[in-house]
């Protein structure tokens, strides 16, 4: 170790000392570095003594008089040089800038930066733009506390798309720093994102009395596919005819559920925890995702296509495997969707929380007069393809049994409705 000298990112010290936690600090707030405890200022490898009691105490000392919580980003172990036990500390620059003594709070006299090789307290000016700087990082840019991560799940989809997703496409990407440490983005696409999406299917809109629950976990683009097939399946129709075309209405129009679903994982506020909620009720589908509105966007700028998304690098990700279609559109295509219908999505904005409220096109709903169409009803309750006897049709469309036997034998004549057996074993069936 003799021919190493302390620079602006190393630092030679012989024993565990106040110095030490002021170095540590200084390490954080400016470029990281590595502090060698056991090395004289020379050089002279000197070695700790009690090693395993220095280590605690090491430990203990970082945890208590440094502010805010400094370990995640900071590595201790010991070492072997020249036959004697050292102590190295490893500090990343960190993302909770200015760190500080706790003791003194983040004042010049609190807070220290290197400057070359020495640690010095800093200025009020350097505090201030420390502050700045951390206030403009995004949780997807810090770098994550989960390090062990894989992504079959995020490969596979990447694949799909013809986009290789290697470590350079990672660190192109901002899930993977160049020193090879995974950010938070790499955390949320990898297999073990920690966030999760719950999903709900309730018979009143009360939500007194659950059908289903789900929860999905795993990577956020698993959890985005899982959690719209769920809607995918509990997104009935209507049927019509006009003529012999077939119509189909959906509940809720696919192109609201998908971009209400996919906003909610792109602007979502994954710092704070909780999971993204999916509630499907009889009149509406809920969806309601964490952090309110991105920082710089009002309300009424919901309407002026205006796009400044939360999470730049997710929405980016999202963008290149065409979930995204176009930045600032989609609550313009969930409003648009619903043209013609008399409905429109609902948006509820708290300090805490995103919710969009997509109503159900086909219940009736107070001042609604609905028409009764007895031909498409018929035709509605054969939609499933299984074969029903006229008594069945009768009793699902409550008319008599002449009104009945009207409509079966007029969609017969017209080739709608096929009929299978007779006697007692007549049976209906849709025709295709």
């Amino acid at each position: 170790m003799n021919d190493y000298v302390e620079s602006g990112q190393v630092e030679f010290k012989r024993s565990v000392c106040a110095g030490v936690i002021k170095t540590i600090i200084a390490f954080a707030n400016t470029e990281g570095g590595d502090l060698y405890i056991g090395i004289a200022d020379d050089g002279e490898v000197v070695g700790v003594e009690n090693l395993d009691d220095e280590l605690t105490r090491l430990s203990s000392m970082m945890r208590d008089s440094i502010r805010p919580d400094i370990l995640m980003h900071c590595s201790v172990r010991p070492d072997m040089t020249d036959g004697k036990n050292i102590i190295r500390v490893h500090v990343e620059r960190g993302t909770k800038r200015p760190y500080y003594l706790a003791s003194k709070g983040p004042r010049p006299e609190g807070v220290f930066i290197r400057s070359g090789a020495a640690t010095l307290p800093s200025s009020e000016s350097s505090i201030l733009h420390m502050i700045r700087q951390s206030e403009q990082d995004s949780f997807e840019s810090r770098l994550s506390l989960v390090q062990d991560l894989t992504f079959e799940y995020a490969s596979a989809e990447f694949g799909r798309k013809g986009l290789p997703i290697g470590t350079d496409e990672l660190r192109t990407l901002g899930a993977r720093t160049p020193t090879g440490t995974y950010t938070n983005l790499g955390l949320l696409l990898s297999d073990q994102c920690p966030p999760t999406i719950k999903a709900a299917l309730f018979s009143d809109d009360e939500r007194t009395t659950f059908t289903s629950r789900e929860e999905y976990s795993g990577s956020i683009l698993k959890q985005l596919s899982d959690a719209y097939g769920f809607l995918e399946r509990n997104n009935h129709y209507r049927t019509a005819f006009d003529g012999l075309e077939r119509i189909d209405h959906h509940d809720v129009p696919p192109i609201a559920l998908r971009e209400a679903l996919v906003n909610s994982v792109a602007h979502r506020e994954y710092a704070l925890s909780g999971p993204t909620l999916v509630s499907v009720m009889p009149s509406e589908i809920e969806i309601v995702s964490l952090g309110g509105l991105p920082l710089g966007i009002e309300y009424p700028d919901l309407s002026a296509h205006i796009s400044m998304p939360r999470n730049k690098l997710l929405s980016n990700v999202l963008f290149r495997l065409e979930l995204i279609e176009a930045y600032g559109t989609g609550i313009g295509r969930m409003r648009g969707s619903y043209v013609g219908s008399g409905l429109t999505p609902s948006i509820l904005v708290t300090a805490n929380t995103f919710t969009v409220e997509l109503p159900n096109r086909n219940v009736p709903r107070a001042g609604m007069v609905v028409e009764s169409d007895p031909v498409a009803d018929a035709c509605s309750v054969l939609n499933d393809g299984a074969p029903r006897s006229r008594r069945e049709i009768q009793d699902a469309l409550g008319v008599s049994q002449s009104t009945a036997t009207r409509l079966l034998n007029d969609l017969e004549a017209e080739g709608r409705v096929r009929r299978i057996g007779g006697g007692k074993n007549t049976r209906y069936t849709i025709s295709r």
